[in-house]
Formats: structure tokens, sequence, C-alpha cells
């Protein structure tokens, strides 16, 4: 089965599944979890989004991986309390920190147009941004979910049980997530070590990076020839 079908199959089953909970909770009257269903029609197409406006080519297992994360964290967590299942806030961000230490990679193979650093100083960067970038998306959601307490007196961040016991372990074990992900890029830069996300890697800088950098080189050397 291809990764176009797969993905087309996971966006069936959310479909399904929000649809079950946007009943359930009408029925039940839960007006806070209706309110999160609305939230779960708009946290699918992220990714799906941001490769629309940055004009890159659809990578399927990004896109599964993505809607499958959200199954989790915006469905099964915010529209049918999973959240309220012990250690199941930090399972999901343990996952975004691979997921997202992930897609930084790819954003800095997509700046510098090139599948790995290309220097020392260059390597530096790399590992300092991939997991620069994760930690502050893990910190932006905590603002998200302080500013949810602050407007609308959803305790999502569990401020009045914990404290900041909550916000500080989900941002710890994201952290712990893009170590483990940074660690699968430094044997993939180093040794060219391979495995499901580096696969994912490959795809997506074959896809968009390297066909770009050849349609560039095609393009100057037309340029060059003219001259």
């Amino acid at each position: 089965m291809n990764s176009k079908k797969i993905y087309r199959g996971f966006v069936f089953v959310y479909i399904c599944f929000w649809i079950y909970g946007m009943v359930h909770n009408i029925q039940i009257q839960d007006w806070e979890g209706i309110g999160m269903e609305v939230v779960a029609i708009f946290t699918p197409i992220i990714i799906p989004v941001l490769f629309k406006i940055f004009h890159f080519k659809p990578v399927y297992e990004i896109y599964s991986l993505n809607i499958l994360f959200v199954f989790f964290a915006s469905l099964l967590g915010s529209c049918f309390a999973g959240y309220k299942v012990p250690y199941f806030d930090k399972i999901v961000h343990f996952f975004s920190g691979l997921f997202m230490t992930l897609i930084a990679a790819l954003l800095f193979s997509a700046i510098k147009h090139t599948k790995k650093p290309i220097d020392k100083e260059d390597y530096k960067i790399y590992l300092l941004f991939v997991n620069a970038l994760n930690l502050a998306v893990a910190l932006l959601w905590e603002f998200f979910e302080f500013l949810m307490l602050v407007f609308f007196n959803n305790d999502c961040i569990r401020n009045k049980a914990t404290g900041v016991y909550d916000s500080m372990t989900d941002m710890m074990c994201a952290f712990v997530g893009g170590i483990i992900m940074t660690v699968f890029l430094v044997r993939y830069i180093k040794n060219n070590k391979q495995n499901f996300f580096i696969r994912i890697y490959e795809k997506f800088y074959l896809l968009n990076i390297e066909t770009e950098n050849k349609s560039l080189d095609i393009h100057q050397s037309s340029q060059n020839y003219k001259e």
C-alpha cells in the first residue's frame, strides 16, 4: 500500500472519530469538548498548509505522522478526555519532541539547500537549531495552555492542581524526545545510519530540495551559456 493511501485511511479514521466525538459531546452538553472539537478541525491541516505556503511537494509519510499525532494530541486528548488518563500527556509531549525535531531538521535543509551540514560550524548551528526550535514549540504550547486558563478558565495546564509541575514535565518530555531524534540525525550525518524517520527526511530532501537545486543549476547553466 502506498503512502498516499495510508494517509487517506488515517484521514478517514480521524473524520469518523471527530463526528462521533462531536455527536457525543453535544448529547452530554460538554461545551468545553465541543469547543475542542472545533479546534480539532484545524489542527490536522497545519502541516499541509505550511507545505503549501513554502511550496513544498507533499510527503505523505509526514502528513500521516502529523494526523496520527493530532489524532492523539487534539482529538483523543482534548475531545475524548484522554488527558485525564495518567501519563497520556507526557507520552504525547515526548512524541511531539520527536516530530518537531524532525520538522526542524527538514526546515534546516530547506533553508541551507543541503542534505547534511557542510562543515563543523554548520554542524554546530544545525544541532542548536533543531533543538532550539523543538523547545520553542514546546514553550509556545505551554503559553497556549496558560492563555486557555487565563481567558477561558480551561485549566488544561493543570495550574490549580500542580502549579508549574505539569508545564515543566511536559517540556522535559518534549526535550527528551528531541534528544532521541537528534541522536538519529547525528548517526545519519556521521555514519549514514538509516531508520524510518531518516528515510522520511531523505524523501523530503529528494522531492523538494535536490530537485530545486538541480533546477537552479540548469537555469544558471542556461544563463551562463547565453552570456
